[in-house]
């Protein structure tokens, strides 16, 4: 058995909880909301212990969280059952202790081990779990993180089932120190690393031998990663809240944890009742706020939220900031949701000891947004045109270097934006085997003061970026087959044409790059490579590894087949169109790019329609995803969205 004495005493600090106006009024001698958080020494892995509380955590500020003793685990330490104790006062701050409001508290617990959880709270996307080393956000995360094995799930004789090993318990003396006389609600936060379900636990009142069970909403097990001789889950919650207790003396329980096998009679995963830590609280708070809600007309809507304190509790919801009449319990529903119900909601909790307001939860109902989108226009002569969406690049009518090289109609990309063109994914047009990417350009450097590495000029997987030095590289993905910079550099403010010709056979193919007409560079395949499913991306990556570009582009092809080195010398002398009947795509900016209008929304399920009048037959847009780029057209065009309405939960618990 391993005993820790209490840490040593320093100054105070600023105090745990501060008295509500509420309780002053009301007599109370003091409030208090105090959490407490089991963390974990993981012997074998210094990165998975630790996890003090950060960050809000339940409700409850970082200040009002004691984050006890780390508890050995049996990787790379002993197992063995162990007893752990400290005490917390007014003084305590150490260690992840912080000062009580009032009084002194000794907390033993005693438990057969203890293990990292890499549940991260049903915020998170599904399956709400990280792992490697300590993946875990501020707050709830690292209450979650280190928790009390139940005895079933480490040591002798578990892996036939049984519950041979002693669980866990929790010992607190000197409550009413901290409550006075009145009473006072306990909350457990569970966690664990092999879970279906937890099961319920005992809060005991020492003094009078009195208990009470506390449970855990059913929440299927969100993940699972098969390392054990059972599958193993990772999850986690909040249990419900006890009812007043008026004790000097209280002991937390575990309830028997057991294997469960799909018959009920073979190990399987677990039912188990490890906690990560516990609240103890008179004044109201509110463990679980409602979750942001995205709706669309007509659908039904209930936002919910937890909270615990002393009974009587009253429960006022609010939106922006406005008492809703009747809303005065933890769920408001809302059964057909229209756009006026948009806005920020929140529940405001109180009894005689204080108020408590959740965070605040937004419910958007979503609508068609429509926003100006020009065109830049694909000029060439015949074919499927592919025009490009101008996210920012400025319409120049002519510009003139220092060599007296004028280019007419350019666009101007500035890093500071920064600034794009796109040509959407959609076609299968751009998938050629072989090819040719040609443009103009002119640029004086790369701004070194974002990203990590050269500016972008052109991005579909092959990539083609002005290196800080100068240069032209490309890089193929993935990036080991090809990676290669040209000799000559561009960055002297000067207009220069560049022109990459690729083949993608593995072993065989060559690319190849010219600047002004030569040859600078080239390098065989070392493996095949092929086009992603991207849009073609001008002047910007979607990989923030790489810079914006910061310069001109002009007369941007790109060529289903592979142009010798005439042809390339062909366009820097003479702008010539060569092989026009190879052009995927030419984007020669002569004219100002073209009107055109986005139109977006939020909710992936609906249906994008399109009419010739306002009143007339909608017929739905093949392949509309969000957000829907459309020119300008001679007549109307009328668009709208349609969905299926759902049932939609603000929930905590919301898988």
């Amino acid at each position: 058995m391993k005993t820790i004495r209490p840490r040593s005493h320093q100054q105070p600090l600023k105090a745990a909880c501060t008295v509500s106006a509420a309780a002053l009024m009301l007599g109370v001698s003091h409030a208090a909301s105090v959490g407490f958080n089991f963390q974990v020494n993981y012997c074998g892995a210094a990165s998975y212990t630790g996890a003090p509380v950060t960050a809000q955590a339940f409700g409850i500020d970082p200040a009002g969280w004691e984050s006890l003793t780390p508890m050995d685990t049996g990787y790379g330490c002993d197992a063995a059952f162990f007893t752990l104790n400290e005490v917390i006062d007014t003084t305590t701050s150490a260690d992840g202790l912080h000062p009580l409001p009032a009084g002194s508290l000794s907390v033993t617990w005693s438990a057969y081990t203890a293990n990292a959880s890499g549940f991260g709270g049903y915020d998170r996307s599904p399956p709400h779990y990280t792992f490697g080393g300590n993946g875990h956000r501020p707050g709830e995360e690292e209450v979650y993180w280190g928790f009390l094995r139940d005895g079933v799930n480490f040591g002798p004789g578990s892996s036939g089932g049984d519950n041979d090993q002693p669980g866990y318990n929790i010992d607190l003396v000197g409550l009413k120190s901290l409550f006075g006389t009145h009473p006072f609600v306990v909350q457990l936060v569970g966690s664990g690393d092999s879970i279906q379900n937890l099961t319920n636990a005992f809060i005991i009142d020492a003094t009078l031998t009195a208990t009470q069970s506390v449970a855990y909403p059913n929440i299927p097990v969100p993940g699972v990663n098969g390392d054990t001789a059972w599958p193993r889950g990772v999850g986690g919650g909040l249990s419900t809240s006890s009812g007043p207790v008026s004790t000097d003396h209280l002991q937390i329980v575990g309830n028997r944890a057991q294997h469960v096998g799909p018959n009920g009679d073979t190990p399987g995963f677990n039912n188990a009742s490890t906690i990560a830590g516990f609240i103890i609280t008179d004044q109201p708070v509110v463990t679980m706020s409602p979750q942001p809600v995205l709706a669309g007309p007509g659908d039904n809507v209930t936002l919910r939220a937890i909270a615990i304190g002393v009974p009587p509790l009253t429960i006022q919801w609010r939106k922006d900031g406005v008492a809703i009449p009747g809303a005065t319990s933890l769920t408001y529903g809302i059964p057909t949701v229209s756009a006026a119900d948009g806005g920020h909601y929140d529940v405001l909790v109180t009894n005689v000891y204080g108020s408590a307001t959740s965070k605040v939860a937004a419910l958007t109902v979503d609508r068609l947004a429509i926003a100006r989108q020009p065109f830049v226009l694909d000029s060439k002569p015949g074919g499927t045109a592919h025009d490009g969406l101008d996210l920012g690049a400025a319409w120049v009518a002519s510009n003139r270097d220092g060599d007296a090289v004028t280019r007419t109609g350019v666009m101007q990309f500035a890093a500071a934006h920064p600034d794009q063109i796109v040509l959407p994914a959609s076609s299968a047009d751009f998938d050629v085997p072989a090819g040719t990417i040609s443009f103009w350009m002119r640029s004086a450097g790369t701004v070194t003061d974002a990203g990590a590495d050269g500016a972008v000029l052109f991005d579909r997987g092959l990539l083609v970026v002005q290196n800080d030095d100068g240069t032209i590289l490309v890089q193929t993905n993935p990036s080991s087959v090809n990676q290669f910079s040209s000799a000559a550099k561009v960055n002297d403010d000067k207009w220069h044409h560049v022109a990459v010709v690729f083949d993608q056979t593995a072993d065989t193919g060559t690319i190849l790059i010219y600047i002004d007409g030569a040859l600078s560079n080239s390098q065989v395949n070392t493996g095949g490579w092929t086009w992603p499913a991207q849009q073609i991306e001008l002047g910007r990556s979607h990989d923030s590894h790489w810079r914006a570009y910061n310069g001109l582009l002009d007369d941007v092809r790109l060529y289903n087949t592979q142009l010798n080195d005439a042809q390339v010398a062909s366009i820097h002398n003479n702008d010539a169109l060569v092989d026009a009947g190879a052009l995927v795509v030419r984007l020669n900016f002569d004219t100002a790019p073209a009107p055109g209008v986005s139109i977006n929304w939020q909710l992936s399920g609906a249906v994008l329609e399109s009419s010739d009048t306002l009143t007339g037959t909608y017929t739905t847009v093949d392949a509309a995803a969000a957000p829907y780029a459309v020119r300008a057209e001679a007549g109307a065009k009328f668009y709208r969205y349609t969905h299926r309405p759902g049932v939609l939960l603000s929930n905590p618990y919301d898988m």
